[in-house]
């Protein structure tokens, strides 16, 4: 068993032979974003959605598709977001990702009254 050092060490290494163009961390937590909790009942019929990050399920515009088909709206986000969908993987450095942006506004939202939801991809993916 890797510790955390040990994890970190082996994922740089792993990731520079890899030729990779984007970070990969730790598989996301809920204690470790300001995910709802308990997370909601997510539905995509007139609901919009917006993504940020990289996703297992696959490139953005397959996940913005995928609301698509079941009668949602995918895009930028606004304080008429509904949803906000967190990638799978997330790393220490979140807060100062380019998509941690987001994060930060829709927690501001949130925080202000805006029926905002923030959940992870795992259960987004859940309800497909």
């Amino acid at each position: 068993m890797l510790d955390f050092d040990e994890h970190t060490e082996l994922l740089d290494t792993l990731n520079g032979f890899s030729n990779r163009d984007f970070e990969l961390g730790e598989v996301l937590k809920p204690t470790t974003l300001p995910l709802c909790n308990p997370p909601p009942h997510l539905t995509f019929e007139g609901r919009t959605y917006c993504f940020t990050g990289t996703f297992n399920y696959g490139q953005r515009k397959y996940c913005e598709q995928a609301i698509a088909d079941r009668g949602g709206r995918a895009g930028s986000l606004t304080q008429k977001t509904d949803v906000l969908v967190i990638d799978a993987y997330v790393t220490e450095s979140w807060k100062h990702s380019s998509f941690g942006d987001k994060i930060f506004k829709a927690t501001a939202w949130r925080d202000e009254g805006l029926t905002i939801s923030i959940v992870a991809e795992s259960h987004w993916v859940g309800f497909l």
